[in-house]
């Protein structure tokens, strides 16, 4: 018998950079009208990417995850070079 396996996750947008006041636009992952964004900058509602992670970590969904507090490797790359 498969076990049942759970993700749940969380997001703090908190800060003032994931909301743009008097600007909605559609969401990239539901299309639906939000003034939230993203760390990129990108209309998102918080519950749709707390689902696309979710679904990225079950291994279900191609959600392209980008965690603000972990720089990229290129990012890395360049601050190394330096």
């Amino acid at each position: 018998m498969a076990g049942l396996l759970v993700v749940r996750v969380h997001l703090d947008w908190t800060g003032p950079g994931h909301y743009e006041h008097g600007r909605s636009l559609p969401c990239r992952v539901c299309g639906t009208d939000t003034k939230m964004r993203d760390g990129r900058g990108q209309a998102c509602h918080q519950s749709c990417a707390e689902d696309e992670i979710a679904r990225e970590l079950l291994g279900a969904g191609r959600a392209l995850i980008d965690d603000e507090r972990v720089p990229a490797p290129a990012q890395m790359l360049q601050e190394v070079a330096r």
